[in-house]
């Protein structure tokens, strides 16, 4: 069994798809979320996060949580203990899990080619932001939103590393679009387009993300970026 987060809430069992939706949806998110026994006061402030829950809460999410348990083919999967449910899921058993498990590999891979071919099993889990709709995980939300945005500078730099860089500078203008204030994503972008011989390009990626900082945050360009002008500037001198 798969329960996929990293987008709609859905739940795989040996190939097949078993969407859920509206508020069941919302129970299992949060049940995923903790993996701990969760109270009914915490599923209500997850169900009706904006308002107050109604007169019929209990009955309601008991009632959730009956069709979540349908939803699962293996039995016992939810516990109950008290007015407090828990879901037994194992890591491998989440796809936001074994998209972090595979990042780490990633990252600690020397060729390549492995390397790359890590980053992009673990891009594939993602089909939208984590846990949506559900007000709780943001924080988790926003990490998983940072993890995916580093696994795309990792793939650039190994696309970079195997000669490919072309493709490395459309991820990264693809990031930095998306993240514009993300100086890792300009530097990286800047030392692409100077690799592939792209040198005027590159120093106004830099100009352009300086610009940016400067506007949004008013600060300066920081080492990392300082460092990939540099490089270019050497380049031009050569």
């Amino acid at each position: 069994m798969l329960f996929h987060v990293l987008g709609p809430i859905e739940v795989h069992v040996e190939g097949a798809r078993t969407p859920i939706t509206g508020k069941p949806a919302t129970v299992l998110a949060t049940l995923l979320l903790h993996r701990a026994w969760v109270s009914l006061d915490e599923l209500a402030d997850g169900v009706w996060p904006d308002a107050a829950a109604p007169p019929s809460a209990v009955a309601n999410l008991r009632t959730y949580v009956w069709q979540v348990r349908r939803a699962l083919p293996e039995r016992g999967r939810v516990e109950r203990r008290g007015d407090a449910y828990r879901l037994r899921a194992e890591p491998h058993e989440v796809d936001a899990d074994r998209a972090a498990r595979t990042a780490v590999e990633a990252a600690r891979t020397a060729d390549p080619a492995t390397a790359l071919s890590r980053v992009d099993e673990a891009l594939g889990w993602w089909r939208g932001r984590a846990y949506p709709g559900l007000a709780a995980a943001s924080a988790v939300a926003d990490q998983l939103d940072e993890l995916r945005i580093d696994l795309r500078e990792l793939r650039a730099a190994q696309l970079l590393a195997l000669d490919r860089g072309a493709e490395a500078v459309a991820e990264l203008r693809q990031v930095t679009v998306a993240s514009p204030l993300r100086e890792g994503a300009w530097a990286g972008l800047v030392r692409a387009l100077a690799t592939t011989g792209r040198r005027t390009e590159a120093l106004l990626a830099y100009r352009r993300a300086a610009d940016l900082l400067a506007a949004e945050l008013s600060v300066p360009p920081g080492p990392q970026l300082r460092a990939a002008r540099q490089s270019v500037l050497s380049l031009v001198a050569v």
